[in-house]
């Protein structure tokens, strides 16, 4: 963190339902939100994801649940979405230049079977408040910023 530049400027995840279950912010661009704030795009963002699945012109059930919103462009920003087979939702706001975000998702998949999942102590579904899953998700983007496997904001 410390001032430095981060691509990655926020990451939620959302549960099955809709609720936020985890929200951070990973740089000093990322307008400050309050919890409510923080409620409300989860929710907004979930519902926007499931009105874009029940548009979708390619539908069969059989072998696949319909798939919502991956990935959205804008001119300061972009967001990816990463749908999870038990319907748990990843995302992230980054730069717009950003590249890398869908196999950064998925490594924070890994990193969320890993810290929260395993922990005896937390219930599926939950908010999580994990100091061990903070810590490695914040040195995990850190270090995917260092190594260059994301661009750098031009900001």
């Amino acid at each position: 963190f410390a001032g430095a530049p981060m691509p990655v400027l926020t990451l939620f995840i959302v549960n099955k339902a809709g609720s936020l279950i985890y929200h951070k912010n990973f740089s000093l661009q990322a307008r400050k939100i309050n919890a409510n704030q923080c409620l409300y795009m989860a929710s907004v963002f979930h519902g926007l994801y499931l009105n874009a699945s029940s548009l979708s012109p390619f539908k069969n059930p059989e072998t696949a649940p319909p798939m919502g919103i991956k990935k959205m462009m804008m001119a300061s920003f972009r967001l990816e979405c990463l749908r999870t087979l038990t319907g748990l939702k990843f995302f992230v706001t980054a730069d717009p230049d950003a590249d890398y975000l869908e196999s950064l998702l998925n490594e924070i998949y890994v990193i969320y079977t890993d810290y929260v999942l395993k922990d005896p102590f937390y219930v599926v579904e939950m908010p999580i408040r994990l100091e061990s899953f903070d810590q490695k998700i914040l040195s995990h983007i850190s270090e995917a910023s260092a190594r260059g496997d994301m661009k750098s904001p031009h900001r």
